[in-house]
C-alpha cells in the first residue's frame, strides 16, 4: 500500500510579513524592567517598600523617609496628636519643675534639722 503525501509549503519571507512573531505584545515596550503603575497595587507599593526601607534616604525634600512622613502627617491630619504630645509635654515640664522644687524644700528641711540637731547637742545640759 503506498501512501502519497502532499507537502505545501508557504514562502518564509511573506509569512514573515504576515505573521508577528516578536511577542511585542506580551512585553511592553520591548524593556526588560518595564514597571507598569497602572496596574500596581497598595499591597505591591508595601512589598516594595518594605524592600527598599534601608535604601530609602532618611532625610530630603522628596523621596525620603522624612518626605513620606509628612505627606501622610498632612494627610491623616497628624497635627491633632501633634497637639496632644505637646501638651503632655508641657506637663512633664511642670511636673519637673514641680519636683525640683520639693526636692529643693526638702534639702531646706534637711538643713534645718541637722542644725538644730547640732545645737541641742552642744548646749550643755543642768542638772535638776
Amino acid at each position: 500500500m503506498n501512501v502519497k503525501l502532499v507537502r505545501q509549503v508557504f514562502d518564509k519571507k511573506k509569512f514573515n510579513e504576515t505573521v508577528d512573531t516578536s511577542f511585542s505584545q506580551l512585553v511592553p515596550q520591548q524593556d526588560p524592567t518595564f514597571f507598569d503603575l497602572n496596574l500596581a497595587t497598595v499591597d505591591d507599593f508595601f512589598e516594595l517598600y518594605n524592600k527598599f526601607f534601608y535604601e530609602i534616604p532618611k532625610e530630603g525634600t522628596v523621596n525620603s523617609h522624612t518626605y513620606l512622613i509628612q505627606e501622610s502627617s498632612e494627610y491623616v491630619d497628624y497635627q491633632a496628636q501633634a497637639e496632644e504630645i505637646e501638651a503632655l509635654l508641657e506637663e512633664i515640664a511642670e511636673l519637673r519643675a514641680e519636683n525640683l522644687e520639693l526636692r529643693q524644700d526638702m534639702n531646706t528641711l534637711i538643713e534645718q534639722f541637722g542644725s538644730s540637731r547640732t545645737e541641742r547637742a552642744v548646749e550643755p545640759r543642768t542638772n535638776g
